[in-house]
């Protein structure tokens, strides 16, 4: 049986993460828009999980979403490294990303745990 605890915790901890502000920078702008929609994404398909109407064997190209949020960390780190406001919003994002970076890793997993 698939042990769902982890990723219970990981979605309602997520779920109650404030999603950041909008950016000034232009070129974080175009980083948010690709934000938003893997955020789409991933949160469409952990609700889907997590109310038993999927089960993440279901889940399209998991190994695909788990690198494009990885993609998007190791981009905001160049956009951040060339900013000189939202810094803190930057800050903000970060822990937004690593925290869909768990929840996609921890969907991977049972994936895992379901093709056993």
């Amino acid at each position: 049986m698939t042990d769902t605890k982890p990723f219970r915790q990981l979605y309602e901890a997520f779920r109650v993460l404030p999603y950041p502000d909008y950016p000034h920078d232009r070129e974080l702008q175009d980083w948010n828009s690709h934000l938003l929609t893997l955020d789409g994404w991933i949160a469409g398909y952990a609700s889907r999980i997590a109310s038993g109407s999927m089960v993440a064997a279901e889940v399209p190209e998991v190994s695909t979403l788990v690198r494009q949020v990885g993609d998007l960390r190791r981009k905001l780190d160049e956009i951040a490294s060339r900013l000189e406001e939202d810094r803190q919003l930057v800050e903000k994002y970060r822990s937004y990303v690593a925290a869909l970076h768990c929840l996609i890793s921890e969907i991977g997993a049972l994936e895992n745990q379901d093709h056993a």
